[in-house]
């Protein structure tokens, strides 16, 4: 029987729940909208949180809410996903590739301070696989060069940084994601959270054109011509049909979060002295959302075939993104061999909350036993 790399978590309940919302006649955004958004921040422990329609959409607002203009800059790895780099281009802005430690494949905060300039406006994080950057260390860079940091957690969801959930950790904005493989799921969806109330209030507004929801329309219901868009915003928002599933998924977020977590423990020890393997470097004062278990292969391409062949998903979690023709104007002349040696090796394999004890073990034995 084949193991999955990635599956879709989908409760009992979740059917009965949709049924009720369809047949309620209100599927935009809503109620049901604002229940979820609730229960998000209960979890992460900020209450500034926004929900919106997919992770992308979710990360252009958290660039444009940072000050992101056309011809602006974001330092970021290029070791991300697709919907972490295209928000950058789609504001017509330039990522500044910075180079990551080949320990962890997040962003080295030593290295930032050498690509600031004067359009830098922003510092991308991305939280590997669910493990946990050094956000310390990218706050205090962002601040002194007066930046804001965005943390990219779509992969990341449970994660803690010093006792605390990511997005209550003081970053300006932190955004999660709630596609159909994450943790949880909404089948499609996001939230931003973020540090300060008055950005918590611009992201409601930019969520939906720029609108106030308090003035948009009368009493009556009709439309309220005198209330005003002062700034144009988007068209991001979470509805009532992803919210149901979100709200579905929450009451079984730590049992998921619990599973995840036991399997990349148990990952650490099991494969730890393997020949040919460099298991990651993961925080001593952190816990990784372990969403896949990453780690460094020699000889990727071989273990890969392997695992393959015995009916095991793994794969190379992201290409690195400075390679696409798109970025062309941003490439860097210079070596990044922090990612040049990550991206080489790196290889995630199943640790979801799926994975039975037998199928762990059998993760194991056919890595250990060579390639």
């Amino acid at each position: 029987m084949k193991i999955p790399l990635f599956k879709v978590h989908m409760p009992a309940g979740a059917t009965a729940a949709l049924e009720a919302t369809l047949a309620s006649g209100y599927l935009a955004h809503g109620a049901r909208v604002e229940e979820f958004e609730r229960g998000l921040a209960a979890w992460v422990g900020n209450p500034r949180v926004s929900a919106l329609s997919e992770a992308s959409g979710a990360l252009t607002l958290a660039l444009y809410l940072a000050g992101v203009r056309p011809q602006d800059e974001v330092i970021v790895s290029p070791l991300i996903c697709l919907a972490t780099s295209m928000p950058i281009a789609n504001l017509f802005a330039r990522p500044r590739w910075c180079d990551v430690d080949p320990a962890t494949g997040m962003l080295d905060p030593a290295r930032i301070a050498d690509l600031v300039t004067p359009r830098t406006r922003a510092i991308l994080a991305y939280h590997w696989s669910g493990d946990v950057a050094d956000i310390e260390a990218l706050q205090a860079v962002a601040r002194a060069h007066g930046l804001k940091l965005i943390e990219d957690a779509s992969e990341a969801f449970g994660a803690e940084y010093r006792g605390a959930r990511l997005g209550n950790q003081g970053s300006d904005f932190c955004v999660y994601s709630f596609a159909p493989v994450r943790q949880i799921t909404a089948g499609d969806g996001a939230a931003i959270l973020c540090a300060s109330a008055q950005d918590h209030e611009k992201a409601r507004r930019l969520r939906r054109y720029g609108i106030d929801q308090a003035s948009f329309r009368l009493p009556s219901g009709d439309l309220n011509p005198d209330s005003d868009i002062p700034v144009a915003g988007f068209n991001v928002c979470m509805n009532n049909i992803a919210a149901t599933l979100g709200l579905a998924q929450l009451p079984h977020a730590a049992d998921v979060v619990a599973r995840q977590r036991a399997n990349g423990r148990h990952y650490d020890g099991a494969l730890a002295g393997v020949a040919g393997l460099t298991l990651l470097q993961r925080r001593a004062d952190a816990v990784s959302g372990y969403w896949t278990y990453s780690l460094r292969a020699e000889r990727r391409a071989e273990l890969a075939r392997k695992l393959h062949e015995a009916g095991i998903g793994c794969q190379r979690l992201h290409v690195r993104n400075d390679r696409y023709s798109c970025f062309a104007a941003a490439r860097r002349d210079d070596a990044l061999p922090g990612v040049d040696l990550f991206d080489r090796e790196n290889l995630s394999i199943p640790c979801g909350w799926w994975l039975s004890p037998q199928e762990r073990e059998r993760i194991v034995a056919c890595i250990r036993s060579g390639w």
